[in-house]
């Protein structure tokens, strides 16, 4: 057994927030799109057993490296390697935007939850700042380009895709006898945006220049990003925030 209660009050950002909503002592937890698998690694001290599915092995790779006590599955979220109703928890943070199926996606979550089960989610709101996604206005079109001109080894769809934005109604929609939102909390504005694309512009900059995603300036600049949404994200605007945070359980 590995429950642990963590420090709350020493949380800031989506960590604390996720960690208050994140049940104590649960037996499996699941992080979809689980990424270099922070998040996974606060939450899953409150479970026995903790996976994380990430479809880039690169990123499965360095979260390995970084918190070898969780499981790890390359797969997508849209086909779920795991057994009906053996989770107590799934979480997907940043994810569903992306992914091509939303629908497909929800049905697999909702599969391998038990019953009762609970999901926690944040995705993109529909806010003030949707116009400034720097994502959709920035990067993704930048690098279509670098991808034709050849300048990256390696880019996947993922990044490349223009992601949606959601409001509770839209989820709601999603949900249709699947889960039930009993949650919802909206965090940040601009500083988010205007964070990302100081920091989104550096780290392509030193990928350019060779430098590999784990080397220790890019674990810099990704704690400085971290310490900037954290910041924003701390700050509620309403259903004008720039993200949007949602707690559901399962139905049907």
């Amino acid at each position: 057994m590995r429950h642990a209660e963590s420090d709350n009050q020493k949380l800031r950002g989506k960590a604390r927030l996720f960690d208050r909503w994140m049940p104590q002592g649960v037996e499996t937890l699941l992080d979809v799109g689980c990424a270099y698998s922070p998040m996974l690694h606060l939450l899953g001290r409150k479970a026995r057993l903790a996976c994380g599915v990430e479809y880039d092995f690169e990123k499965l790779r360095q979260a390995g490296r970084r918190f070898p006590e969780n499981c790890y599955i390359r797969a997508s979220g849209e086909t779920l390697p795991l057994e009906s109703e053996s989770m107590d928890v799934v979480t997907f943070f940043e994810v569903l935007e992306h992914v091509g199926r939303e629908r497909r996606f929800l049905e697999e979550v909702h599969r391998v939850l038990r019953p009762a089960g609970r999901i926690i989610l944040s995705v993109p709101n529909k806010g003030l700042a949707e116009p400034l996604d720097m994502d959709n206005l920035v990067f993704a079109p930048a690098l279509k380009v670098a991808k034709r001109l050849g300048l990256f080894r390696r880019v996947s769809d993922y990044h490349l895709r223009h992601h949606r934005h959601y409001n509770v109604q839209d989820l709601e929609r999603l949900f249709d006898g699947l889960f039930r939102i009993d949650a919802v909390y909206y965090g940040g504005l601009v500083a988010n945006q205007i964070g990302f694309l100081i920091y989104k512009s550096g780290t392509v900059g030193l990928r350019l220049l060779g430098l590999a995603e784990d080397a220790p300036l890019m674990k810099r600049m990704e704690a400085w990003m971290n310490t900037v949404t954290d910041w924003d994200f701390d700050h509620t605007y309403g259903p004008r925030s720039d993200k949007l945070a949602v707690r559901a359980h399962r139905i049907g």
